[in-house]
């Protein structure tokens, strides 16, 4: 697949939910290793790696643009899940160790499916389609398509894989002087010898 203009997504599943790790600028997904899971890396992505830091990753929901091709890659951290999206018609086994990946063009937005259906509260969604434990039910994220603009504004909030790993800003040192009270009023004198 010639990825120039497609929507690059990799869609990581772990027990038991769902991360999706958009391609940045670059249009590439950075290496990872899953010796590197740890500190805040849940993704095992590469810190070496310069494509992995505009990468962008999102939880409970995530969003594809209208009648563009959605290139989807598939990882697994612990056992075998399966990415299931079932108004697409669309699953794909989801190893550890292993990626796979699969294809499509979505053509109605959320918006026009609501109305299609005459239901204002119809998702679409991403299931796993295995059982892969206690918490499987819950395994289940929500899919938005919306018009390319619409979704160009929604990644552009999205932080990326660098900024999720800066350090929080210094708090400013606290202060050990007594504070003032104001509440008082300050007579002057003046010693005359």
């Amino acid at each position: 697949i010639d990825t120039k203009g497609t929507v690059l997504i990799e869609l990581y599943a772990k027990q038991f939910d769902w991360t999706a790790r958009y391609a940045g600028d670059d249009n590439t997904l950075g290496r990872s290793n899953y010796k590197l899971i740890g500190d805040g890396n849940d993704l095992a992505l590469d810190t070496t790696d310069a494509a992995n830091m505009d990468d962008k990753l999102v939880k409970s929901e995530f969003h594809i643009p209208v009648n563009k091709e959605v290139l989807f890659k598939f990882r697994s951290r612990d056992v075998i899940h399966s990415a299931y999206m079932p108004h697409f018609r669309a699953q794909m086994n989801c190893v550890p160790g292993m990626e796979t990946q699969f294809h499509f063009v979505p053509t109605i937005t959320t918006e026009e499916m609501r109305k299609k259906l005459n239901n204002p509260t119809f998702d679409y969604v991403l299931l796993c389609n295995k059982i892969c434990g206690a918490g499987h039910y819950n395994m289940q994220m929500k899919i938005i398509v919306e018009s390319e603009a619409e979704y160009m504004k929604w990644i552009a909030t999205q932080q990326t894989f660098a900024q999720s790993r800066m350090p929080e800003p210094a708090a400013a040192p606290a202060t050990t002087a007594a504070p003032v009270d104001t509440t008082k009023s300050v007579t002057a004198t003046t010693a005359v010898k």
